[in-house]
């Protein structure tokens, strides 16, 4: 009777670790979302220039771009697997998640048996939106026009 006690414990603990990985999968979605910018780029792990201009764009729908040759111009579905992304394209494509900060994401990539290491920076609101913004505060704050 006493050697089946450590049962419970293990079931439990599987438990435990299966919902912490969800969470912990939920955070790296939501750290991810938005638009990112190449600020650098390696191949075969020697910087190159190549890859200058290079973007990706997360949203909350599951759908991500980018304007690598890799068939997702468009939005295309992307699933969020431990720390891999998976771009759902006619050709699957996996971005390993090096790190990934409020600021900036390194990705790693296979293409064609050469290594890629992409550290993209989060892009900045454009100034438009933002000029839209405050001119709704203003305007709805100004008692002058009233």
């Amino acid at each position: 009777m006493l050697r089946y006690l450590h049962i419970p414990f293990l079931l439990l603990f599987g438990a435990c670790m299966f919902t912490a990985c969800g969470d912990n999968n939920e955070k790296t979605q939501a750290s991810i979302l938005g638009r990112w910018e190449l600020s650098k780029g390696f191949r075969n792990k020697v910087e190159t220039g190549t890859l200058a201009g290079v973007f990706f764009q997360f949203g909350a729908d599951g759908k991500m771009m980018t304007n690598l040759p890799l068939g997702a111009d468009v939005p295309t579905d992307f699933e969020l697997e431990k720390n891999e992304i998976h771009q759902k394209s006619p050709q699957e494509v996996v971005y390993n998640i090096m790190s990934v900060t409020d600021s900036m994401l390194v990705l790693t990539m296979e293409m064609r048996g050469v290594e890629f290491e992409l550290h993209l920076q989060r892009a900045l609101e454009p100034v438009e939106e933002l000029l839209e913004t405050e001119g709704d505060s203003i305007q709805s704050s100004d008692s002058l026009s009233q």
